[in-house]
């Protein structure tokens, strides 16, 4: 007890009494007040250089405003086409464009379904006048536009969704556009 005594007395008595003593008063504020205000400009300017650090980089990044669908995918990594038996039954489609005046689409189209499936190659024999009106209706709610060489993945999914919606006996697992002519409309 001796020790602890003279060590009080040699001047070390002020760090134990300055926890306990109330926060001191800086200017009009609290000292707890100026601490947070502090540790807020803090935080913000720390939000603030991120989000520039951020921002900077993407833009130095993203030069080519390319979004991540359109990267190219590597030939090592990319998958190898699935082999389909073929339906090449779906020929001599004609039919009138939606335009004005309107065009004419003559289309043959062969339908892939999953190699070997004899349930899906009889339903599609049965049902090929229902799968002829689908694809006729189909191009004739289409303008000339719509049917651009660049649309064509889009038609051929569209369309693929259309006979799925009829078979009931497996998938149509893919479209092919063996022909497909817009001749558009004179006036």
């Amino acid at each position: 007890m001796s020790d602890e005594n003279e060590m009080f007395e040699e001047g070390e008595e002020g760090t134990v009494g300055a926890e306990a003593q109330p926060s001191k008063k800086v200017g009009f504020l609290p000292g707890i007040v100026v601490q947070i205000l502090k540790w807020a400009a803090l935080s913000l300017g720390a939000i603030i250089f991120i989000v520039t650090v951020v921002y900077i980089t993407m833009q130095f990044m993203g030069a080519e405003n390319q979004g991540m669908s359109q990267q190219q995918i590597s030939p090592e990594y990319a998958g190898k086409a699935p082999v389909y038996d073929w339906f090449p039954n779906i020929t001599g489609i004609r039919a009138r464009t939606a335009d004005s005046p309107p065009g004419m689409v003559m289309a043959d189209i062969a339908i892939g379904y999953e190699q070997g499936n004899k349930i899906v190659q009889t339903e599609l024999v049965n049902r090929t006048p229902q799968i002829k009106d689908i694809v006729r209706q189909f191009f004739a709610t289409r303008r000339a536009v719509d049917l651009a060489p660049g649309k064509e993945n889009d038609l051929k999914m569209e369309l693929a969704d259309k006979i799925n919606s009829i078979m009931s006996d497996g998938k149509v697992r893919q479209l092919v556009f063996d022909n497909l002519s817009i001749i558009p409309g004179s006036e």
